[in-house]
């Protein structure tokens, strides 16, 4: 019974591990989206402002 209990404490921190990768990949690919719009909308806008003077 014991060999049974530590498989599956074993399969259930894998997948916790594997779960917490998973956010940390999500939120890294949300990061640089989000950088990536604000970059865009900076452009933009600087070249809606036109030339500085």
């Amino acid at each position: 019974m014991t060999y049974h209990l530590e498989v599956a404490r074993a399969t259930i921190d894998n997948r916790l591990r594997e779960a917490e990768n998973h956010r940390l990949m999500r939120a890294l690919r949300l990061k640089k989206r989000a950088e990536r719009t604000t970059r865009r909308a900076h452009r933009a806008l600087t070249g809606l402002a036109g030339p500085t003077v």
